[in-house]
């Protein structure tokens, strides 16, 4: 018996190797993720966090330029990123390059790898967080933030959005296109309703239906009903 993470994968193993699969995605343990509470008032200053080991299919370079262009309309905004470079050092000076033509490097912090609690507090501190991913099989990262309360903006390729729904958890974009970002950024900070609707829902979500518990069930299941084949 095969595992994946997510539905495309699955099809993928289905049309290239002629077998199937069962998708059992990866939970968090919603309870170390503490929910924060939020009013939907953005402050003055709009943190945008993302966060993830620098590769390249993140497509970091779409969250910094959708923060050029925001900036561009009047908005005090500033991205962080969370992730190690050490393997990825020539995509890193790629960002890095993308922040100077863009004319935001002063705005966007690397933060490098990070523990667990300063990850969460990441999470807790900002106000949106954004994964435009391409072809990323899953996305735990998504999950920590909506477990804390963090509203979440996540590209259609990424794993993650298959289990979301746009408007309810989540806002979806399209991958390469900083303009959705930005489409969605402005829904978030000019719909406090919204802002909080979609931060209680991802919680909701998380505790529901991306746990260890649930997880760890759907694998016994497997294990139990191949040992018995």
């Amino acid at each position: 018996m095969i595992t994946v993470l997510d539905e495309r994968d699955r099809r993928w193993l289905r049309e290239q190797f002629d077998c199937d699969a069962r998708v059992v995605r990866s939970g968090i343990d919603a309870v170390a993720y503490g929910f924060a509470e939020r009013s939907g008032q953005v402050k003055k200053t709009l943190n945008i966090l993302m966060a993830g080991i620098l590769f390249p299919h993140r497509r970091f370079e779409d969250g910094i330029r959708a923060l050029a262009i925001v900036r561009k309309k009047g908005h005090d905004a500033r991205v962080t990123i969370v992730g190690d470079s050490s393997s990825q050092k020539a995509y890193h000076s790629v960002l890095l390059e993308v922040c100077r033509q863009e004319g935001v490097f002063d705005f966007v912090q690397f933060k490098g790898k990070v523990c667990d609690d300063e990850l969460r507090e990441a999470y807790r501190s900002h106000d949106i967080f954004l994964f435009p991913n391409h072809w990323q099989s899953w996305g735990l990262v998504v999950f920590e933030a909506m477990a804390c309360g963090l509203p979440s903006i996540v590209s259609k390729t990424a794993g993650a959005s298959e289990v979301l729904t746009d408007g309810e958890n989540a806002l979806l974009v399209e991958p390469f296109k900083p303009e959705d970002i930005i489409t969605a950024v402005a829904k978030l900070i000019d719909n406090p309703d919204l802002y909080v609707k979609i931060s209680r829902q991802g919680r909701e979500l998380v505790e529901k239906s991306i746990s260890w518990p649930l997880m760890a069930q759907k694998v016994s299941a497997i294990f139990k009903e191949t040992l018995k084949d």
